[in-house]
């Protein structure tokens, strides 16, 4: 019993004992946490000599780890040792890869590929995967980034002596009635709206009077447009309208559209007290009964002219083509049938200034090339036209240029050169200005001819390029005609052609598209000839074994 006693005061001893050792293990682990000389302290009593090495193995896998706050030792960043000289500081590199990569995270720029050397230059230069990248789109008509008429003083407007006499155009004219209230409500129960319109679509580009009318008006638009080509004459409209209104939409769609040779510049509307349109009764020149006969006349007149023009290389030689070609075929007569019409120039020959500015606007329409029917004073009422070149916009008064001979006197004119002479009216003072240069004064004037208002030197027509850059060779510009023609047959969309050409002439069309001189002109005419609004051909070269180069085009026509 005693024995046991004494055994049981001996373990409770050495408990006490454990329990003092614990204490003190513990008090030494928090000075060794706290105080600042504590590691190198103990390093020196375990390494002696050595200590120092020990501290800077530390460290360097403190920085090869990243250097944390709670690293291994308890240093912090401040507190590490700093060496006698500080290096240069660097952007960090990491070194150790993430767990769940192989190597070391590394960071590089991809390059892009972009030769500085022609393709002349083999085999020094690897023309193989060499792309091209050619895009257009549509300045968006009067939505694009274009100027804004000035208009000028009427006083200081009048025509030339011999030219005076030349003109002729029609303003639209309304003849409306007032009703009483029993048949207006009469009239709006029975009457029916006709042709909506309804999901009609009128590029901007080519129709720029149906952006210039809000929604109600765009509304109404379409619903005349659509009457006047199903040939229904009277219909209620479709918006709440009034008089005044509806003749500025009612000028809007005729000045749009010379294809409706039929419209006539006047209609008819009844209106309630308050104003608001009932009825609109249109006008036409041609009966129903006759206008397939009509109809087949005045295409086949036009395709005459474009049968020719559409061979030409360019918008420009086109528009130049089909200047002539009414001024050759066409006589200005006062008083003619159908005078305010494209069908009077084009079938009849004989118009006035309305009719040669109405055919000229149906034939740039066809051709892919915008054109718009601007109408104003020049002592007189008077029309004319404004064309759209590559994005630049001219004056073209084919009128004024019907003498003898034939002159280029109001041939793709600014508006500086015509500030003297014509003067735009009503809704044709919202269309751009006409501030174009690269295709103005290019054509001598013939001999015995009067001088143009406003000379000035040539001008040098587009691609623009630097003074030392030389113009595209003849098979170059083959190509590029040939490369058009394939993208208008195959339409819009996406698709594809391979072309193969030789050695030097891949060297000048990379050579031109290092040079910012690569010519677009013939995705624009592809754009306008399929009523697209945008186009982007990337050209992929590949050598092949005989030598040419392989150009595998990949189109996108929206």
């Amino acid at each position: 019993m005693k024995q046991e006693v004494a055994v049981l005061k001996l373990v409770k001893k050495l408990l006490y004992v454990l329990c003092i050792l614990v204490i003190l293990l513990c008090a030494l682990v928090v000075w060794a946490a706290f105080s600042p000389t504590a590691t190198e302290r103990l390093a020196s009593i375990l390494y002696g000599e050595n200590r120092d090495q020990g501290i800077l193995d530390v460290v360097d896998r403190t920085e090869q780890g990243g250097g944390g706050g709670n690293q291994p030792g308890g240093m912090t960043p401040q507190e590490s040792p700093t060496p006698t000289e500080a290096p240069a500081q660097q952007t960090p590199e990491p070194t150790m890869a993430p767990p769940q990569m192989d190597g070391p995270l590394i960071w590089e720029p991809k390059p892009t590929v972009q030769p500085t050397q022609p393709p002349g230059s083999i085999p020094d230069f690897d023309p193989d995967g060499m792309v091209i990248n050619i895009y257009v789109a549509k300045n968006g008509g009067m939505t694009g980034n274009v100027a804004d008429y000035v208009v000028p003083s009427e006083d200081s407007v009048e025509a030339p002596k011999d030219l005076a006499d030349k003109t002729g155009y029609t303003p639209v004219t309304d003849s409306s009635t007032e009703l009483g209230k029993e048949e207006a409500d009469k009239l709006q129960t029975e009457l029916s709206q006709g042709e909506t319109g309804e999901g009609l679509y009128f590029d901007s580009l080519f129709y720029p009077y149906y952006y210039l009318l809000d929604e109600t008006g765009q509304a109404m638009y379409r619903q005349i447009y659509a009457n006047a080509n199903a040939l229904n004459v009277t219909f209620k409209p479709c918006q709440d309208i009034t008089v005044s209104a509806l003749k500025t939409v009612f000028e809007a769609v005729y000045n749009d559209h010379p294809e409706m040779f039929w419209l006539e510049t006047g209609y008819s509307c009844k209106y309630s007290r308050s104003g608001r349109c009932i009825e609109i009764t249109l006008k036409f020149s041609v009966s129903e009964a006759e206008m397939p006969d009509f109809r087949y006349t005045f295409e086949t007149q036009a395709e005459r002219i474009l049968s020719q023009a559409w061979n030409l290389p360019d918008d420009y030689e086109k528009e130049k083509y089909v200047h002539n070609r009414l001024l050759e075929q066409v006589e200005y007569q006062s008083g003619a049938p159908m005078s305010q019409s494209a069908y009077s120039a084009l079938v009849s020959g004989k118009t006035v200034c309305a009719g040669y500015a109405r055919a000229f606007q149906y034939l740039m329409h066809q051709l892919g090339i915008p054109c718009y029917y601007c109408t104003g004073y020049s002592g007189e009422n008077h029309a004319w036209n404004i064309v759209n070149l590559y994005g630049e916009y001219y004056n073209v008064d084919l009128t004024w240029d019907d003498t003898q001979p034939p002159t280029y006197r109001y041939f793709n004119k600014t508006d500086k050169d015509y500030e003297t002479t014509h003067v735009r009216r009503s809704l044709a003072k919202k269309l751009p200005a006409c501030d174009g240069t690269s295709y103005r004064n290019l054509e001598p004037e013939p001999a015995g001819a009067s001088p143009s208002p406003s000379p000035s030197p040539k001008a040098t027509p587009k691609p623009t390029s630097a003074p030392d850059v030389a113009p595209a060779s003849e098979e170059l510009e083959a190509y590029y005609k040939e490369c058009g023609q394939q993208i208008i047959n195959s339409g819009s969309g996406n698709f594809s052609f391979v072309k193969e050409i030789d050695a030097d002439l891949w060297e000048e069309l990379w050579t031109a598209y290092n040079n910012g001189n690569i010519s677009d002109s013939f995705l624009i005419r592809a754009m306008n000839r399929l009523g697209g609004n945008s186009c982007n051909v990337k050209i992929l070269c590949e050598q092949a074994a005989n030598g040419n180069f392989r150009l595998t085009h990949t189109v996108n026509m929206q």
